[in-house]
């Protein structure tokens, strides 16, 4: 299946408008593109609708339609060329796209100055006319539909937009703006979406997302019951002996939340016939039910020292670390801490995101900068807000969906030496960890690498989460 997932217009300039199926299977997109600006394209544009409207596109087959797209748009251009030569339009010419969906193929043609493009976020190719030096072109070149007295050429394509895949429509001007720039393709449709106040901008963006097939179930023999059943014990066995019971305590995990997620087993749970008497067997079964591990405590796993003071929280990916001092913007490997690279900025960086593996930064004369991790920028633009700089000593929390190895929440509090572990739901210290210096800034929770980055003097520290279970 193909979803809608972003589109852009202006019109009467620029118009985007597209009528789908209930189910989704069915689909056709129309997109009109016209430099000037002048009333009389709404009414140009509200006839290329009515035609298409009235023209039943809806009832054509996959058989049909390539054929139905020549005499159509053959007939529609001898139409505007009418409409448009009566009209004080420099160009009398329109450019124009239009795709019908069946499934995940989509057949269309394409006039003037809109364009197609075929990306899986890992490389680009374009469909169709191809966009480059398009603006050198002669208008007779550019096939602008209503331009010429002659009947035009009329190509219909097919592309299929498979799982994952993203077909992007857009007009030359934006084109030209975005795609030479653009080094990370994953990166192309918040880009894109950048350019929304510009001029005249026009896009549209289709996914093929993956499709649900329910299959048909098959008995089992009684034979193969039997031996799955005897695989299941036998690799729960396995199971067991390698992380001891670590399976029984996700039961009573599991258990527990289905009563009342979060919430502490009181004492007064426990049947009065046990006749427990012993106050410090009380505390030790408090304990033992409700703690979120048996044992969680800090550790430094590395420290590297830096020549210069930070002045932001460090961010991080997968495999990078990012440090700022001031305008400075540097990269470290995490695996070996060595510099990878180093970038300097107009003005003093004041703020940092992760998104999609890219790095955007918040500058403190209103910049936005898209770097990929190479520290290339991708795409820069200007806020039209001040941006607003985050506190550096956050108390964190870490739930279960953070760190599969603890059965309930905890806290991290950092202190001007140090940083603590409180158990939110006892209100107890469980750990904490004092520095030689004092706390300058403290990262979120790396999940990927179940650790924390402190800068402390002049030195960055990975601090991991120890939990033993």
């Amino acid at each position: 299946m193909v979803s809608l997932q972003s589109l852009h217009s202006s019109p009467p300039r620029s118009v985007c408008e597209y009528k789908a199926s209930r189910e989704g299977r069915f689909a056709w997109f129309l997109l009109t593109w016209h430099p000037e600006k002048n009333f009389v394209l709404e009414e140009i544009v509200a006839e290329i609708k009515l035609e298409i409207l009235n023209s039943k596109v809806g009832s054509l087959s996959r058989l049909e339609i390539e054929k139905w797209m020549k005499q159509f748009f053959a007939d529609l251009h001898w139409k505007l060329y009418g409409l448009l030569h009566k009209t004080e339009l420099a160009e009398k010419g329109i450019s124009l796209f239009f795709g019908v969906l069946y499934d995940n193929e989509l057949y269309f043609v394409q006039f003037g100055r809109i364009f197609c493009l075929l990306t899986d976020n890992k490389k680009m190719r374009h469909i169709g006319r191809d966009w480059h030096n398009y603006q050198v072109q002669s208008l007779d070149g550019l096939q602008l539909l209503g331009l010429m007295d002659s009947d035009p050429v009329i190509k219909p394509q097919r592309v299929y937009i498979g799982s994952n895949q993203r077909l992007i429509v857009i007009s030359g001007e934006l084109a030209q703006k975005i795609f030479p720039s653009v080094d990370d393709p994953s990166a192309i449709e918040t880009l894109i979406e950048t350019y929304a106040t510009e001029d005249n901008p026009l896009w549209l963006i289709l996914e093929g997302k993956e499709e649900l097939v329910k299959t048909k179930r098959r008995k089992l023999s009684r034979l193969q019951v039997t031996s799955i059943i005897l695989i299941v014990l036998a690799l729960l066995a396995a199971l067991y002996m390698m992380v001891g019971n670590r399976i029984l305590d996700q039961l009573v995990y599991k258990m527990r939340l289905s009563l009342k997620e979060e919430k502490t087993l009181h004492l007064e749970q426990i049947p009065t016939n046990l006749n427990i008497n012993s106050e410090n067997l009380k505390k030790y079964i408090d304990k033992l039910i409700n703690l979120p591990a048996r044992n969680i405590s800090f550790s430094i796993a590395w420290s590297t020292e830096l020549p210069y003071n930070v002045s932001l929280s460090p961010s991080f990916t997968l495999g990078t670390i990012y440090l700022v001092s001031q305008n400075r913007l540097s990269a470290y490997d995490k695996k070996s801490r060595q510099l990878l690279w180093t970038k300097m900025l107009e003005d003093d960086i004041r703020s940092t995101t992760v998104h999609q593996g890219m790095l955007i930064l918040y500058l403190a004369n209103q910049q936005i900068i898209g770097l990929n991790d190479e520290g290339n920028i991708l795409w820069q633009q200007h806020l039209p807000t001040e941006s607003i700089t985050g506190d550096r000593f956050i108390p964190c929390i870490i739930k279960n969906s953070d760190d599969p190895r603890l059965d309930r929440s905890i806290m991290v509090i950092p202190s001007k030496r140090g940083i603590s572990i409180l158990d939110p739901v006892r209100g107890e210290t469980i750990s904490s960890l004092t520095f030689k210096h004092d706390l300058d800034a403290l990262s979120v929770y790396d999940s990927f690498a179940n650790c924390f980055y402190a800068v402390v003097g002049n030195a960055v520290l990975c601090v991991e989460l120890k939990i033993v279970n």
